[in-house]
């Protein structure tokens, strides 16, 4: 039988030098990698802060530019009836914030214009609010203008068609003349608008078109 040698304690040592050098260089291999995975986790939420951050910029001072900047328009100065005439005696130039105004508000007063619906004294004017005179109705004596709500069912028309007004299965005025589009108005005789109002609120108004 031979006799032990001394090389195995130091082919031991060797081992376990060569197994803890392993170890440190995996460990070592790990905590870099975390640390890279958490660099980008970190680059990632700075990017996506910075862009949060410039974006409320943006707005910030798209909102301030829209109320420091202001835009001379057409406001009026008394109440006006639906299909009122608008002339320099009820309207004025005032100078107002931008972020007040629509995008299609009046920087000058058309000429022959009318409105489209009934308006209250200091509202800046806008193109969807006056009837240009190019649209221009005549409204007989005694009738009024009525805007109908949104969700009436109507055929195709048109500024100056003439159309019936029924409510129910009862025809309540003909020959009612179509003023806007935006919203829907009608002049009508004054006599029949309570009842035309109320049954517009139930759902009950229909519109039809004459040939």
């Amino acid at each position: 039988m031979p006799a032990p040698t001394s090389s195995s304690p130091k082919q031991f040592l060797v081992a376990a030098r060569r197994q803890w050098r392993d170890l440190v260089h995996r460990c070592i291999f790990r905590l870099e990698r975390e640390r890279r995975s958490q660099m980008i986790v970190v680059i990632a939420l700075i990017v996506a802060c910075t862009s949060v951050f410039a974006e409320s910029m943006t707005t910030a001072r798209r909102q301030r530019q829209r109320w420091s900047s202001n835009v001379s328009v057409v406001v009026l100065t008394a109440d006006v009836p639906a299909n009122g005439v608008l002339t320099a005696a009820n309207t004025k130039q005032i100078s107002l914030p931008r972020a007040l105004l629509t995008e299609d508000a009046l920087t000058a007063l058309p000429t022959q214009s009318r409105t489209r619906i009934a308006l209250t004294a200091n509202t800046p004017l806008s193109k969807s609010l006056v009837i240009p005179s190019s649209e221009s109705i005549t409204i007989p004596d005694g009738w009024r203008v009525i805007a109908l709500p949104p969700d009436i069912t109507t055929p195709h028309l048109l500024p100056g068609d003439v159309v019936d007004v029924v409510i129910g299965q009862t025809l309540v005025s003909t020959d009612c003349v179509v003023v806007s589009l935006k919203p829907l108005s009608l002049a009508l005789p004054a006599t029949v608008i309570p009842a035309v109002t109320a049954a517009s609120r139930l759902g009950e108004v229909f519109i039809a078109a004459q040939k």
